[in-house]
C-alpha cells in the first residue's frame, strides 16, 4: 500500500520506505550539524573582523595588499565596508541555515 503511494509522485529521492529522512542511527543526531554551522559562522566574523582592521591598517599606512578578485571587485565598489558586510553576511546565512536545520531536525526527531 505504501508503494501504491509513492508510485503516483512524479519524482522520487531517497527511500520511499524510510522514516522521514533517517536512514541509520547517525542521521538522528542534530547536534553536529549546529555545531559546525555555528563554527563557520564564527570564523566567517572573525575573518570580517581580520580582513577590515587589515585593510584599514593598510590604507592608513599606505601599503599594499593582496586581494581575491571577488574582494578586490567589493573594495572598488564600497572600500572596506563592502568587503566586511558581504562575510558578515555569509555568517549570518550559516547562523540562520544552521538554526533551522537543528529546528527541522529535532521536529522529525520528536515526531
Amino acid at each position: 500500500m505504501a508503494f501504491e503511494e509513492h508510485k503516483k509522485r512524479k519524482f522520487q529521492f531517497g527511500n520511499p520506505y524510510a522514516d522521514f529522512e533517517y536512514v541509520n542511527k547517525n542521521s538522528r543526531k542534530t547536534g553536529p550539524g549546529l555545531v559546525l554551522a555555528l563554527l563557520f559562522g564564527i570564523a566567517l566574523l572573525v575573518l570580517a573582523w581580520w580582513r577590515f582592521s587589515t585593510i584599514a591598517a593598510l590604507e592608513e599606512t599606505g601599503g599594499t595588499i593582496s586581494l581575491t578578485s571577488i574582494e578586490w571587485v567589493l573594495y572598488k565598489v564600497a572600500g572596506k565596508w563592502g568587503v566586511t558586510v558581504v562575510l558578515i553576511l555569509l555568517s549570518g546565512v550559516f547562523f540562520y541555515t544552521g538554526i533551522r536545520n537543528y529546528q527541522r531536525l529535532e521536529k522529525i526527531k520528536n515526531s
